[in-house]
């Protein structure tokens, strides 16, 4: 059993056959992460969805304008991002990878939506009128940096 006050060993890139792939597989199949903001001293998390580029240095999801999310990505644009399989894995824990990422949030303004609202609705199209709604804004992360956890305890950060 792990012991949990140990801090997790970062494996080398070497140790992964291919981080790139197995990050963009992980981004693919799954269709939402949480997104964790901050403010006042204190996080805040949301599941949202989201689609990533195929260079994975870009992720872009929309969030209403009236929300606290939109307001605490207006005074801090440090975000990360959580996604994980264990939706789709079997009740074991070395069978689920989760990437967790980092990155600069970038508030797009209506005049330069659409090519970011049309790439989310590629992979959202049931979300098409929310995506659209006037009082819908898209957000698009540049990513820093990504952090690969699999088999419960073996990490790889990655700079795409």
């Amino acid at each position: 059993m792990m012991n949990p006050c140990v801090p997790l060993e970062i494996v080398p890139v070497l140790d992964f056959i291919d981080v790139k792939q197995d990050i963009s597989d992980l981004l693919n199949k799954e269709s939402f992460a949480v997104l964790a903001t901050q403010g006042q001293g204190q996080p805040y998390t949301s599941l949202m969805s989201f689609n990533a580029t195929e260079d994975l240095k870009k992720i872009v999801f929309s969030t209403p304008q009236e929300t606290r999310k939109f307001e605490l990505l207006k005074k801090s644009d440090k975000v990360a991002l959580m996604i994980d399989n264990r939706s789709q894995t079997p009740p074991s824990l070395n069978r689920i990878s989760a990437v967790t990422i980092t990155g600069k949030a970038n508030i797009i303004p209506s005049e330069k939506a659409q090519k970011w609202a049309d790439f989310l609705i590629e992979k959202h199209p049931y979300q098409k009128s929310f995506i659209l709604a006037p009082s819908t804004t898209l957000v698009v992360v540049d990513v820093y940096r990504y952090f690969l956890v699999k088999r419960f305890q073996e990490v790889v950060e990655w700079t795409p």
